[in-house]
Parts: structure tokens; sequence; C-alpha cells
């Protein structure tokens, strides 16, 4: 592999290469190393970096026993540096080069997140956490707030170098209707922006969703029927889709996150990888940090 400043410029058999380059600048031999590409982590939460193994019976209970407490922290933007450096840190340490991250609900939150990886010149796809109900009220944002929020980092930072921007709403039952609908709007805005969220984790999640949307046919179809659904959108875990679900990621091409570690760590379930691809729906893998 020839590399020119930070570029690969040819990659070959060493026997044919070492010839061409022999004259120019130095070799270094990674025996019994394999050289390969950085990993994709297709869903984590950088601001769950410090609650990674805190034991929670289920994700509802860890969510505001852990997660929401830690959460707050970073409407502090020196806290929220201090992680994100630490956290991106810890991604090149294991391999981690590209990564679909969650951040806060605070805007602060994704600007040093954003910077932090910038610096890096790592490939990161970054959002706003958009959550107006069903958390405590100092990480609930509002439907105008997180709308004018996501559009003002989606103007600075969407296809800033390896750097663009999700939309981010947490999942159904921390967003209302009229959130979930200007999510949609961005997208429409921007259509090259992408979206990621949650889907079918967990049982008590399914049966809350039921609750808070009673119209909708099902947990996928509250996206679906405001338009969240499609090929940039991206649903972290799909454990418990219905066939119809499955039909319906496949129809419009959305696309499914599997977090194993996750789904064990928190006893949600095992992911049916062999139905997705049944369907044709396109599964990355990912961490889940911190429930992964």
């Amino acid at each position: 592999m020839v590399i020119e400043g930070e570029r690969i410029v040819e990659v070959g058999d060493y026997a044919e290469l070492s010839v061409r380059y022999s004259s120019e600048g130095s070799i270094v031999h990674f025996k019994d190393s394999l050289i390969m590409p950085g990993f994709i982590d297709s869903h984590i939460h950088y601001p769950q970096y410090k609650v990674i193994s805190s034991y929670g019976s289920s994700l509802l209970e860890w969510l505001n026993k852990y997660t929401f407490v830690e959460e707050q922290k970073f409407s502090d933007s020196d806290y929220a540096a201090k992680i994100a450096e630490l956290f991106l840190d810890e991604l090149i340490k294991n391999g981690t080069t590209t990564a679909m991250t969650f951040c806060a609900s605070y805007k602060q939150s994704v600007d040093v997140f954003f910077s932090a990886a910038e610096k890096r010149n790592m490939r990161m796809i970054a959002g706003k956490v958009m959550m107006d109900r069903n958390a405590p009220a100092g990480l609930c944002d509002d439907i105008d707030s997180s709308y004018a929020d996501s559009k003002s980092l989606i103007e600075k930072w969407h296809n800033k170098g390896r750097l663009s921007y999700a939309v981010t709403p947490r999942f159904a039952p921390t967003s209302t209707e009229g959130q979930l609908t200007q999510a949609a709007k961005l997208l429409t805005e921007y259509p090259d922006v992408l979206l990621q969220t949650h889907l079918n984790e967990n049982s008590e999640e399914i049966a809350w969703v039921k609750e808070l949307y009673p119209k909708s046919r099902n947990y996928f179809d509250v996206y679906d029927k405001l338009g969240l659904s499609g090929p940039s959108s991206v649903f972290g875990h799909c454990i418990y889709n219905t066939a119809d679900e499955y039909k319906r990621m496949a129809e419009t091409s959305s696309k499914a996150a599997l977090c194993p570690t996750s789904n064990l760590f928190l006893g949600s379930g095992l992911f049916a990888l062999n139905e997705l691809e049944s369907y044709g729906i396109d599964v990355a893998l990912a961490s889940d940090v911190g429930g992964g």
C-alpha cells in the first residue's frame, strides 16, 4: 500500500510496488498484521460513553436510571467537548473511523462533537437528539427549538469535509407528532441529509408506542406515515418487526442497524437477520454504545 501525504494512492503486490517506489520515502513492514479499512459503526451514542456497562434490567429502566442523568451533563460545553475527545479517541483505538452518532439534545453537544471529529479527519454522521416529551425537563427541547437548532447545525456542518448530518428524533415515545413532522420537514428541505432513530427495540417500548400513537398500525408506521422512512433512514435495533413492518421497510428502502451486544446486555431480544435479508432490507452492524 502506497501512501502519499494522507491519501492511499496505490495498492498492489509488494514485489511490484517496491521496485517502482524504492527511491521514494520509507518502507514500513507491518509483519504479522492486517491492514484493512476502518470499521463503520452504524448506531452509537457518544453522550453514553461514561455509562458503558451500567446495568439495567430493561431498556426503559436503563434510560431513566443512567442515560438521561448522564446526558443532562452535556448542557455544559466543556464537559461535552471532553467526552467527545475521549469517545473519538476510543473509536480510533478500536479501529472505527466512521460512525453514525447520536449526540445529546443540546445544540452545543453537536458543535463540539463535529469540531473534534473534524480535527481528527474522521467520517462522522451525527445529529442533535430531538425529544420534546417523556424525559427530564432539562433534557427536553420543543418543536420550534429542535427544528431551528437542527436547521442551524445542518447549515453549519453538513458536507463540511468528511462530516454529514442526520436528523435525530430519539424515538417515537420522546417526540410528539408535531416534532416528528418537523423532522420530516428537515428531510424535505435538505434531501441529502440522513435520519437516525430507534425501532422495535423492547417489548415495553412497543406497548408504549401503541398507547402514544393509537392510530398507527405499528411502530414503523409512526415514522412512515409522517415521512421519516426512506433510503437515507437508519433504524436501530428492529428486533420485533412485524411482517408488515419488514414489507414497508423494504418498499421504502429504509435501513436497519444491528446492535447485538446492546440487545443482549439490556435483555431486549435477538435480531432476526435472516428475516430482514429475506425482504431485501440493507443491514449494518452497530455497537449502540453505551447500551453495548
